[in-house]
């Protein structure tokens, strides 16, 4: 495998979102290490088959993305490189390139021992290539881009500064999928306004920046981006986050080992907050497929 030193993400950056081993996180999210909603079928159980939910979720955007025997593929906000790695050994992909902003898991990707895959660690902004890509992905971790701290203008500049960059990097026609959340408009009462701080806390497990709505991405994306489609998969989203929650209940003792007490309630806390307000419809998860023009 090759890596390629990256060129703006500081170094307190790369570790920062990883305090705890991949060991833990592989405790939390299965061996499959993908944070993000699943597609279960029925009657499949919800840790057992957590896993083949996940590697169904990624086949599915490979066939959406027509990404399968492609030379050259990216993954913007790669995680621990699982999709990276299903592409290259299950659907023939020649090329593909992740890029992340946490030198863990870049190590992690390295592991593989896959001279197909390319790990960067390196920030959307900077990545700029004369190789163009012929599809592209960002599974969750389009919450990442925005500040949550920047007016509602500023965050439009950087949400379409995104797409342009990916567009960029994009051939004529190439798909790139996303799977985002986003949030509705509704009333805010005081818990759920003291989970969204707490959400936004840099001591929160999945500290997240701006979540945005679905008209600002629409906005960004205009004039760079045709629409395939747009599914809402906010259920699949909470069901994962119920999900890893059972895990972790089934064995806290473990995790409190790897990564103490005060870890694994926060990480107890920002699920169970993602899940209800995946419920009770105040965030979405959407599976966005566009096309660059």
């Amino acid at each position: 495998m090759t890596t390629v030193p990256g060129r703006s993400v500081p170094e307190g950056d790369t570790i920062r979102h990883h305090e705890v081993s991949d060991a833990f996180y592989r405790l939390l999210l299965g061996p499959t290490m993908v944070c993000s909603g699943g597609y279960w079928e029925d009657g499949e159980g919800l840790t057992e088959t957590l896993d083949e939910a996940q590697e169904r979720k990624l086949d599915r955007f490979v066939e959406l993305a027509g990404a399968a025997g492609a030379r050259r593929v990216l993954d913007v906000g790669c995680g621990w490189g699982t999709m990276l790695n299903r592409l290259t050994v299950v659907h023939g992909v020649e090329q593909a390139v992740g890029l992340t902003p946490s030198r863990t898991q870049e190590q992690f990707i390295t592991g593989f021992g896959n001279p197909r895959i390319s790990a960067r660690v390196e920030s959307w902004e900077d990545h700029t290539t004369q190789d163009l890509y012929d599809a592209a992905f960002c599974i969750n971790a389009l919450e990442q881009v925005v500040p949550s701290v920047l007016a509602p203008r500023e965050r439009a500049e950087r949400y379409r500064a995104f797409f342009s960059t990916v567009g960029a990097v994009l051939k004529p026609g190439a798909r790139f999928v996303l799977h985002t959340m986003t949030a509705e408009t509704l009333p805010v009462n005081g818990r759920l306004l003291e989970d969204l701080r707490f959400l936004r806390r840099a001591d929160s497990p999945f500290h997240a920046g701006h979540i945005p709505h679905l008209h600002e991405l629409a906005q960004a994306a205009d004039g760079l981006f045709d629409v395939i489609e747009i599914v809402n998969e906010r259920e699949s989203f909470a069901v994962a986050c119920r999900a890893w929650l059972h895990r972790l209940a089934q064995c806290r003792d473990v995790a409190v080992v790897l990564a103490g007490e005060e870890v694994v309630a926060r990480f107890e806390r920002c699920l169970g907050i993602f899940a209800y307000t995946l419920e009770d419809k105040f965030f979405n998860n959407f599976r966005v497929t566009i096309a660059r023009r």
